[in-house]
């Protein structure tokens, strides 16, 4: 073990290849934002930022929760140095990537003028919406491959190639939506082929690099592998994972059930999280095209934020879960005080700038006015607050790194989710104003964050250290 490297240290250098990569992940939605919205106009912003969009956003998120199982029994197997184990966590987690991508497609494309109807989307921007939405759920493969794949690499310490294939194909896709809406005028449906276009090239080169995992990644690839597996008191291992192979994708019971069991519930909680959003998107819709293009540039603009959030879960889990799978309790203890400090740090920060700069952020996205006006009143208004979510970050990524799959999803959909929808039922309509809405994301993260802290006390006096794959 590298015990003159600090823990924190280790948890940064892991987390800004994640960081860069959520990064470019986000830019592949807020670029089709800016541009529909600065050269197609409001009622385009509203459509691509609105329902349509956040009700694909859930969905991916959800992709990204059921990815969490394969995450972090791949973690907790790779500590340990199963072999077995990560060659059949490996094929069983592509095999359901595959399946969920091609199920999700059909449903989002058959349900699709449902979700907008109900979610009341102003007239003015159905068509463009339903477009849309329509369009990018047929990138749903590639992109559960991707998600799924990216979460394996990253298991495994690799957190480089993800964000550099992110990378390409974010480029990628601003020169699509530039060829596609600028040039060729094809408005939201361009927007949203440039996207899938872009997701398809990303599915393609994550599987080509599982594919070739098990050969030698050269000098500078084994010197970061064997650096990354000294950092965590682990023998190295000149293969960091078996490589794919196409016609041995399966879906085993054992391990695909403990894979799902982990990561339906955590794809549950990202739904629902989500759909919690979508429910407030449709209350917003009430007080006109101006004010859901205003949230919907604040939207893009927050999303930074849970970008920071995103990096930093998967950094806490994935040190977490490589730890108890070595048997490291003490460092497991380091890893949640020393990430959960440098995410109060790095996230305060950001929050800081995007209180002065909102301005300057939101006129990124729109020219209008009126729209800016608004919405720097919501971003001044509820930024301050975002600090509260904090500790219910550190919590769950902390839990789901231990494997405990259940109950931190159930906090999450009651806390956050529920109360939310609570409000909007039956707060919202005695407060009716957009200020009066907003209050339900304060109020849901100090729910939250106290039932987080009573639990996460009561879990560690029982936890024994199991990994996920025992039988204890």
């Amino acid at each position: 073990m590298n015990d003159n490297k600090p823990i924190w240290r280790q948890i940064l250098l892991f987390f800004i290849p994640l960081l860069g990569a959520s990064f470019f992940q986000l830019l592949y939605n807020t670029v089709d934002t800016i541009i529909v919205g600065r050269f197609v106009g409001k009622a385009a912003l509203s459509a691509v930022g609105g329902s349509a969009g956040q009700i694909y956003i859930m969905t991916n998120d959800f992709l990204i929760g059921i990815s969490g199982g394969a995450t972090v029994l791949i973690a907790q197997a790779y500590g340990a140095k199963d072999r077995k184990l990560l060659d059949d966590g490996l094929h069983n987690a592509i095999a359901i990537a595959l399946v969920n991508g091609a199920l999700f497609m059909c449903l989002g494309i058959l349900f699709s003028r449902a979700a907008l109807t109900a979610s009341h989307v102003p007239a003015d921007t159905f068509d463009a919406a339903l477009t849309y939405m329509r369009i990018v759920f047929c990138g749903m493969i590639p992109n559960a491959v991707f998600n799924m794949g990216a979460g394996v690499l990253r298991a495994a310490g690799d957190s480089r190639r993800p964000m550099r294939y992110l990378a390409a194909c974010c480029i990628l896709n601003i020169c699509l939506d530039a060829l596609f809406v600028i040039v060729l005028h094809m408005g939201v449906g361009g927007a949203a082929a440039a996207t899938i276009l872009s997701q398809t090239i990303c599915g393609a080169l994550v599987l080509r690099a599982l594919i070739g995992a098990g050969r030698p990644a050269g000098a500078e690839g084994r010197q970061a592998a064997e650096r990354h597996q000294a950092s965590e008191g682990l023998e190295f291992q000149e293969m960091l994972l078996p490589p794919l192979s196409l016609n041995r994708l399966r879906i085993q019971r054992r391990v695909a059930g403990k894979m799902l069991g982990i990561g339906i519930p955590l794809g549950m909680e990202e739904l629902m999280y989500t759909f919690s959003c979508v429910f407030l998107t449709a209350a917003i819709n009430v007080f006109g095209t101006d004010t859901v293009a205003a949230y919907a540039g604040f939207v893009r603009i927050e999303s930074f934020y849970w970008m920071l959030d995103a990096a930093f879960a998967v950094s806490i889990t994935t040190f977490v879960g490589q730890n108890i799978g070595a048997g490291r309790m003490d460092r497991v203890h380091s890893v949640i005080r020393q990430g959960g400090a440098l995410m109060f740090l790095i996230m305060g920060t950001t929050l800081a700038g995007m209180f002065v700069g909102c301005r300057l952020l939101l006129s990124v996205f729109t020219t209008d006015p009126a729209v800016i006006e608004i919405g720097v009143d919501m971003m001044r208004f509820l930024l301050p607050f975002y600090i509260l979510y904090i500790p219910s970050g550190i919590f769950f990524a902390a839990l789901r790194g231990m494997g405990d799959a259940l109950v931190p999803p159930l906090i999450t959909l009651f806390g956050v989710c529920g109360v939310r929808i609570l409000w909007i039922l039956f707060v919202f309509p005695h407060y009716h104003t957009v200020k009066g809405l907003l209050l339900c994301f304060p109020v849901s993260w100090v729910i939250t964050g106290v039932t987080y802290a009573l639990y996460y006390s009561h879990f560690m006096r029982k936890f024994d250290g199991s990994t996920v794959y025992s039988d204890k």
